[in-house]
């Protein structure tokens, strides 16, 4: 899967980049068998902060792998090397919901029922992850850039890398996370 990823992408040309983010940059990736996914591949670090990167990558895999629900996306794999560091979804045709909304002519086609169905998914997959996982998991960052859209306008979240798992037999206490502007106040 390595060897068709690089393929897929022209080994990450600027071409196939669909996003680009704080922790990486997504591609769109058309593998022979004909399926298309996405490839979130996480920036290099020149700063050295490499344990904090590595730990946004590793707490994304532990949280997608725990997580079985219709609105998160769907974790397909993972790769760990020398030269990438990479997680591989399903791709999901509509983009985000920031894109959308941050386009006059598309954000038109959505109809109060289908924001209502928006929200819906969001706060089922929120509820999911707060009352129904063990641990439970605070998601961190949820921004209309981390809502995914299927052709349906089915919402998935995405992007668990500033997740956290909290022990329920505790105080839980957090450093600040998430997108500047999106954090709650207080």
């Amino acid at each position: 899967m390595y060897g068709e990823i690089m393929k897929a992408t022209n080994v990450f040309d600027d071409v196939y980049c669909v996003g680009k983010g704080g922790q990486g940059s997504v591609y769109k990736a058309k593998l022979p068998s004909g399926s298309t996914v996405a490839v979130k591949k996480f920036h290099q670090t020149l700063d050295g902060d490499e344990a904090s990167q590595n730990k946004e990558f590793l707490n994304e895999i532990r949280a997608l792998t725990q997580i079985r629900l219709r609105n998160i996306v769907r974790f397909l794999g993972f790769c760990s090397s020398s030269r990438h560091s990479f997680l591989v979804y399903e791709y999901l045709e509509e983009g985000s919901l920031a894109a959308i909304l941050s386009n006059e002519h598309e954000a038109e086609k959505l109809d109060w029922s289908t924001r209502v169905r928006l929200v819906k998914g969001v706060v089922n997959a929120l509820c999911y992850m707060h009352h129904d996982c063990s641990p439970p998991i605070v998601h961190r960052d949820i921004t209309s850039s981390n809502i995914l859209l299927h052709c349906d306008c089915e919402p998935y979240v995405s992007d668990f890398g500033t997740a956290k798992f909290l022990n329920p037999d505790s105080s839980n206490w957090t450093s600040l996370a998430g997108t500047y502007g999106y954090v709650a106040p207080g």
